[in-house]
């Protein structure tokens, strides 16, 4: 791999790691603060909000990595700014009147429904942002944004934590609130750094109604595509949680909620910084029509070694070692950890790749093998459900999903492949 891919790589990697570091110790503290009810109430939260998140800017951040020049990438930014702001309006206004009809979404209380839309807001600006760095290599921006936002989030979660048994309100708060400030301090970053660069984004500039129309027709496969494909992604991969929370207690979804953050936190760091990375110079390269079949292989080995060994080692010692670090309350998350590994294995380097067909205008497929992905999954979920079985429910949903990722894996290669074969042939 070229040495510029690994020091941009090493830039985001690094920053990602501090402020994921930071979390970690964070969570010695806080798993001490809050209860599993806590944490699978939180979770639950997040859930619905992630799913949310993928609707409010049609997913037209990730065009701004592609447009053809500076004034198309901003045109694209303004445009998706303007689609968050309005989808979380419209969220706080369908959120006023299920409160005012008393209408409850899996036991959530009415002031966490509430943060839904301000915490959509914030994430999905957060995202626009960090793909106008992302487009003009800011990687330094980037990962400082990263640490600044999960830093502020910690802050607070501890203090909450601390005041919880004071003011007992703090622990269904305490967590969600944490992340929207955590989200907040980060808006206000990346807003400053993105905007005093306004060589490549001009918040002020004038940008007309038929300009945001041309980018939108142009980049519609993000909005066609890619939304639909994230979105049944998103809400498929939250699925157990909106779902399982209806007919199991909290304790259970608190247990394999602490699973699922620190086994897909690593994952997503990982993935998320090689594919920014990725992403950008895979796009250049097939702009000028160069192969990319060699760098995506190298990477592919080397990416399935190094998580096969962690993979493994926390597949045998999870249990004690989660147990030592958190507390007897958390007995029992080892069992979920060692179902969600070969789909953790599988995910990282799938995701690493998902730009694979954005860069080759494939998103159709990619929408189809996601609409199966869920079909699979709910399928799973309600065996478990129909058996009363918490923990079957759980290892079939990562059952399926490791194949479906593996599946996943072998069409992005293929396409890469494909790619490299027909510009071959044409010279």
């Amino acid at each position: 791999m070229s040495s510029r891919f690994i020091k941009n790589s090493g830039i985001l990697l690094s920053g990602n790691a501090l402020a994921q570091g930071l979390a970690f110790a964070a969570y010695l503290i806080l798993l001490r603060l809050f209860t599993p009810d806590d944490f699978g109430l939180c979770n639950v939260f997040f859930s619905y909000t992630e799913v949310l998140i993928i609707l409010s800017t049609c997913k037209y951040e990730m065009a701004v990595v592609v447009a053809s020049d500076d004034k198309e990438a901003s045109t694209l930014a303004r445009l998706a700014f303007r689609l968050n702001r309005g989808v979380s309006l419209l969220l706080l206004g369908v959120v006023t009147i299920m409160t005012l009809c008393r209408v409850t979404v899996s036991k959530l209380p009415a002031i966490l429904l509430f943060l839904i839309p301000v915490l959509v807001y914030f994430t999905g600006t957060n995202r626009v942002y960090v793909f106008l760095c992302n487009r003009n290599k800011e990687y330094k921006q980037m990962a400082a944004g990263e640490v600044v936002s999960v830093s502020s989030g910690i802050v607070t979660r501890i203090l909450f934590g601390l005041l919880a048994p004071v003011w007992q309100f703090l622990h269904t708060v305490g967590l969600p609130v944490g992340s929207v400030l955590g989200k907040v301090a980060g808006h206000a970053y990346l807003r400053h750094i993105t905007t005093k660069r306004r060589h490549y984004y001009d918040p002020h500039a004038s940008i007309t109604r038929q300009a945001l129309r041309q980018a939108a027709l142009k980049h519609k496969n993000f909005a066609l595509y890619v939304m639909p494909k994230e979105l049944v992604s998103s809400f498929s991969a939250n699925l157990p949680l909106m779902w399982l929370s209806v007919y199991f207690d909290k304790p259970l979804l608190g247990l394999f909620s602490l699973a699922l953050t620190f086994t897909q936190r690593p994952v997503n760091v990982l993935a998320n910084t090689f594919e920014k990375v990725f992403y950008q110079s895979t796009s250049a390269k097939v702009q000028e029509s160069s192969p990319i079949a060699r760098d995506v292989h190298r990477f592919v080995l080397f990416l399935t070694a190094g998580t096969l060994i962690g993979c493994t080692l926390l597949f045998l010692f999870a249990e004690p070692l989660f147990v030592f670090l958190f507390g007897q309350q958390w007995i029992g998350v080892g069992y979920y950890v060692r179902c969600l590994m070969p789909w953790m294995g599988i995910l990282v380097v799938t995701n690493s790749l998902a730009f694979v067909s954005n860069v080759m205008g494939t998103q159709h497929v990619d929408f189809g093998m996601q609409l199966v992905q869920l079909l699979l999954r709910a399928t799973a979920l309600y065996i478990g459900i129909q058996q009363n079985n918490f923990q079957l429910a759980v290892l079939l949903f990562a059952v399926v999903s490791a194949v479906v990722q593996a599946a996943q894996l072998g069409w992005y290669l293929f396409q890469v492949y494909r790619y490299d074969k027909r510009i071959a042939s044409k010279r």
